[in-house]
């Protein structure tokens, strides 16, 4: 049966540490779990419906036709389910990614007031992460300051240099954005170049991106409401139209 769910390393590798490794097993059990019941379901609802065929096989009906179209049904079904067993995941990843864009430019906002105020960037960075943990239950978890929180305790353990913990998150997460922020903060670290200035100019092309994307949200929105408009138009033409082509 474990071969027909979703494979533990394979979701592992899919979130590729995007997320905290606790909320990452628990993600993963639940998936299992869902498509476990899914197959379930689906096994109830055949020996069911071979249930009715074989009692009326009894009584002489002729339910052959009957058996072919349920069996190749459910196997069908039961394709579609094993096929599609890491859509949850994925969408989920795919949800995460869009969480860290939304959240990025604000973090350039606050790197960049800390950079002004005297501080340097692995204290800026980290004092964000502080601010973070002291509001994290009442902002609830995010994605991209969670991974800032693993890179600053990567560094305090074992040393970790800061552009390579965040050219590492950088490349697991897919996201451009945080590569770019990743490429000023090491080209900063190894050459002194000025880093305010980088990010400033980066931080308004984010938030002009964020712009962007919220008026294409706006705009699938009304896409997808003209549809049960749609609908409705029809529906009250039908019911205007109706008695009159009764009439006649």
């Amino acid at each position: 049966m474990n071969r027909f769910l979703p494979d533990p390393e394979i979701s592992m590798k899919k979130f590729g540490h995007l997320y905290r490794y606790e909320d990452v097993v628990l993600s993963i059990r639940k998936n299992r779990m869902q498509i476990a019941q899914t197959y379930l379901v689906l096994g109830i609802l055949f020996l069911t419906a071979a249930s009715i065929l074989f009692f009326r096989s009894l009584h002489g009906e002729d339910c052959e036709k009957d058996i072919y179209m349920i069996s190749l049904i459910f196997c069908s079904l039961f394709f579609l389910i094993y096929k599609t067993r890491y859509r949850s995941i994925e969408k989920q990843v795919k949800k995460i990614r869009e969480a860290i864009k939304e959240d990025f430019p604000e973090l350039i906002e606050k790197t960049v007031l800390l950079l002004n105020a005297g501080m340097v960037t692995e204290t800026a960075l980290r004092k964000i992460c502080e601010d973070y943990e002291k509001t994290v239950r009442i902002t609830g978890r995010r994605a991209l300051y969670d991974g800032l929180t693993d890179i600053i305790g990567k560094m305090r353990e074992s040393n970790l240099p800061l552009a390579s913990g965040l050219s590492e998150y950088a490349v697991r997460s897919g996201v451009r954005e945080l590569m770019r922020f990743a490429a000023i903060v090491e080209d900063n670290l190894s050459k002194g170049s000025e880093l305010t200035e980088k990010l400033e100019g980066e931080g308004a092309l984010l938030w002009m991106s964020r712009k962007k994307r919220a008026e294409e949200k706006a705009r699938l929105a009304e896409t997808k409401l003209s549809f049960p408009l749609l609908l409705l138009l029809l529906s009250v033409m039908i019911v205007t139209t109706a008695p009159m082509l009764l009439c006649m």
